[in-house]
């Protein structure tokens, strides 16, 4: 009984925030210019918005060991969709391979709605939100001893700090179907690499640092092939779970349905 009502209480308060977000709409404005920024492959999101008409396609190639089992996706894909100069339509889904079985499936739809550019110590910030399709699963952790989740919501922000040096942090809220929730962290510091290449290092995790949480460190490096094309390669390890740790490829590309 009292866990349908936190799951009603949980699916209503995500949509309704989820909802809110469209007020922003009267009063943002921004929109992706140049090349094409991604949000992969770093776990920090962009702040940046896909351009208007813009179909841009973000996919990963992942092999994960996790507590002693190795999973495979092949690929994780991320579609985002330019609907305006300040929002943009988001479809998440991956192939997974895990013991000898591959199951295709449907992870999340959302939007991402830009808020403000940077002024001074005000950094470019979008808020994104996230309902979570099917039976996506989470980690285990002390307020969701069941790891289903509802959905999510993150502000995404960065500072230019020079030319070539940038920060990227995330911070959110992860809704779980029992009714609780826990905070999300990305912190992502960038530096340009000529004109075409980028490496980061990073840390994430959520709040609160207990029993079942975790937190991770990574990095990378990203190339751009021209402003609609960049390939990147990761890799990032648990920090509680030493054994714990992920390597990655990746592709994106953007094309243009408006001509």
């Amino acid at each position: 009984m009292f866990s349908k009502i936190h799951k009603r209480l949980a699916s209503k308060t995500f949509i309704f925030l989820f909802c809110l977000l469209f007020l922003f709409l009267l009063v943002a404005h921004s929109q992706e210019t140049g090349r094409m920024e991604t949000d992969r492959p770093d776990q920090t999101e962009s702040p940046y918005i896909v351009k208007r008409g813009y179909f841009q396609v973000e996919s990963g190639f992942n092999k994960n060991f996790i507590s002693f089992n190795s999973d495979y996706f092949l690929p994780t894909n991320l579609i985002k969709y330019g609907v305006s100069k300040i929002v943009e339509f988001r479809y998440s889904s991956l192939l997974n391979l895990s013991k000898q079985q591959l199951r295709f499936k449907n992870e999340a739809l959302g939007l991402k709605i830009f808020l403000f550019d940077e002024k001074g110590i005000l950094p470019k910030t979008s808020l994104i939100a996230h309902y979570h399709l099917g039976d996506l699963k989470r980690d285990l952790t002390d307020l969701n001893r069941t790891p289903h989740s509802v959905g999510d919501a993150v502000f995404t922000s960065q500072h230019q700090l020079t030319d070539n040096l940038s920060v990227g942090y995330n911070y959110g809220i992860e809704f779980h179907n029992d009714g609780k929730h826990e905070a999300i962290f990305r912190f992502a510091p960038g530096l340009n690499i000529g004109d075409n290449s980028y490496a980061y290092l990073e840390t994430f995790g959520r709040f609160p640092l207990k029993k079942y949480e975790d937190l991770w460190v990574d990095g990378g490096l990203a190339y751009y092939l021209n402003d609609n094309t960049k390939i990147d390669i990761s890799a990032g390890r648990s920090i509680k779970q030493s054994s714990d740790y992920y390597f990655a490829l990746g592709i994106s590309f953007r094309f243009n349905i408006m001509r």
